[in-house]
């Protein structure tokens, strides 16, 4: 049992998955919530040239559209763990699926295809190579498939050595990586086609057997898709060119899915889906499975089947097989695909929970209190002496609560900094919690041309070199009840009943000392709905 083992203020719950870097487990948040907590072995997280590759890693993922992967929620090292949190994701690996289920056929692979290339349009959008696709690591999630584990993810262009070392799964490598060759987002492109001949037929690409007999095929002999829908058989085929040169991008596999005659197929299978034509089916299914996988696992014998080792059997035909994630995925995925440049800008201001890249609208520019600038994938706050200032995130808040968290570090000076909710850069009305530089927490109603009111602290509070502050607010009629936690301690819990503030905005903040500059910078900031339990 490991139900009281806490990392990170992660309380963990159950074991998901085991693998060579480590091992994956159901957690509950210190704000109640669930994720998914990937614990890096000791060994690992003992070396230091592992720890940079983490810290990659993490930034990799942070930078990936949040629609097609587990969103990373937080990361950290306690102790000799490392550890990294993301959304939890419920629903089986496309390896268990297709185990327990069968292969995909039609409207089904078509969609599972649409959705994992949009993903990788994402992924390379972003600048990074995942280097690891494979059936245990796409999750069919009830909105569609997630693409997740980016644990040998690298940048694109990265001076990193794994480039010229084995990494990655024998049975989806790319030729290039087998050769150890500098990687291009075209080895995801020939994995893709792998993973979707998977689905499709129930049989790995290259057969099965020792590695390195999957790997000599994978050099020099054509893929096995007997047996592939002619929907998708084109494509998969130029998917798995032994020249990379050859392969189309990920935006091109998404032009050929959904674009043309393409388009047309895929719209009548979601507009199948929608009209109730499988309902009976979707009713009828067994929708339980595997929670969520992310543990990197690794063999040196590649065997035909999944999970157990045994290959895939022939499934009887008489009964209808309908995959549920499709009905609700479909339309989403099609329309992701086909309005990849404008859709997700429009949505915007309403779109939760939100993660700050800090370059999505976010004021930058110099006042007479001070400065704010974008810092690659932070946001810094310059704070002149006897200032304050406070910045608007570029959504709004739920009217059901909402969970502000951010985590920052006091670079120069003395002062303090934090989040703040239900407020208006505008009125400058808000609560705002904050720690300051010598470690005190305090929860201070605001309103411009006013003194705050002091509702906790200021008080001691565990304090770090940099700090995470999470704040959730949440108004029942006539009252307002504020949470704070401190680097995953709760440290402040109090209500305030006199004209309390409605949901509006919600953001960052930062203070000077009477006589000393401070300078702030922010690593991340995530608002999200409050979720009732």
């Amino acid at each position: 049992m490991n139900g009281d083992r806490v990392i990170g203020g992660y309380t963990l719950r159950r074991l998901l998955g085991r693998g060579g870097m480590g091992e994956v487990h159901l957690a509950a948040t210190p704000t109640g919530g669930l994720a998914a907590v990937k614990l890096i072995h000791p060994e690992l997280a003992r070396d230091p040239a592992f720890r940079r590759r983490f810290e990659r890693e993490v930034a990799a993922a942070r930078r990936v559209a949040r629609f097609c992967t587990a969103p990373v929620l937080d990361a950290g090292i306690d102790g000799d763990v490392a550890y990294l949190v993301t959304e939890y994701v419920k629903g089986p690996d496309l390896a268990r699926a297709v185990h327990e289920q069968g292969p995909l056929s039609g409207g089904n692979l078509e969609a599972l295809a649409v959705g994992i290339a949009t993903a990788l349009s994402a992924i390379h959008g972003a600048g990074v190579i995942h280097r690891d696709l494979k059936p245990a690591n796409v999750l069919l999630s009830p909105l569609g498939p997630r693409v997740i584990d980016f644990g040998i993810a690298q940048l694109v262009g990265g001076d990193s050595v794994a480039g010229q070392s084995l990494l990655g799964t024998p049975a989806f490598m790319a030729p290039e990586q087998v050769r150890g060759e500098p990687l291009t987002p075209a080895a995801d492109v020939f994995a893709w086609g792998g993973v979707i001949a998977f689905a499709g037929t129930g049989r790995l690409p290259f057969g099965g057997g020792p590695a390195g007999q999957v790997l000599h095929r994978i050099m020099g002999e054509p893929p096995l898709l007997d047996g592939l829908d002619d929907g998708v058989r084109g494509v998969v085929e130029r998917a798995l060119a032994k020249d990379a040169r050859l392969r189309p991008t990920a935006q091109e596999l998404l032009g050929e899915l959904v674009g043309g005659t393409r388009l047309a197929t895929a719209t009548e299978v979601v507009e199948r889906t929608w009209t109730g034509t499988a309902t009976a089916d979707v009713r009828g299914a067994d929708v339980r499975g595997a929670d969520v996988r992310g543990a990197d696992v690794r063999g040196a014998d590649v065997r035909e089947g999944v999970g157990d080792g045994r290959p895939v059997e022939a499934r009887p035909s008489g009964r209808r097989r309908w995959w549920p994630w499709a009905v609700a995925g479909g339309a989403v995925l099609v329309l992701a695909a086909v309005g990849a440049v404008t859709l997700p800008g429009a949505l915007d201001r309403q779109s939760l929970p939100y993660e700050a890249g800090f370059a999505d609208s976010w004021d930058v520019g110099a006042s007479d209190g001070g400065a704010a600038r974008a810092d690659g994938s932070g946001y810094r706050l310059t704070v002149r002496p006897g200032w304050r200032l406070w910045k608007s995130a570029p959504v709004s808040e739920p009217e059901s609560g909402v969970i502000v968290s951010a985590r920052a570090t006091l670079e120069e000076g003395a002062g303090e900094y934090g989040v703040w909710c239900h407020g208006s850069a505008g009125s400058g009305d808000r609560y705002e919690f904050t720690v300051s530089g010598t470690g005190k927490a305090s929860i201070v109603k605001r309103r411009t041309g006013a003194e705050g009111e002091i509702l906790h602290g200021p008080a001691g509070a565990p304090r770090q070199a940099v700090n995470r502050v999470v704040a959730e607010c949440v108004r029942s009629g006539d009252r307002v009840t504020l949470r704070m936690w401190l680097n995953e301690v709760l440290v402040a819990e109090v209500s305030d009943a006199e004209d309390p503030y409605a949901p509006r905005e919600a953001g960052v903040h930062a203070a000077s000392s009477a006589t000393e500059q401070a300078r702030v910078r922010f690593q991340s900031f995530t608002l999200r709905p409050v979720i009732e339990s």
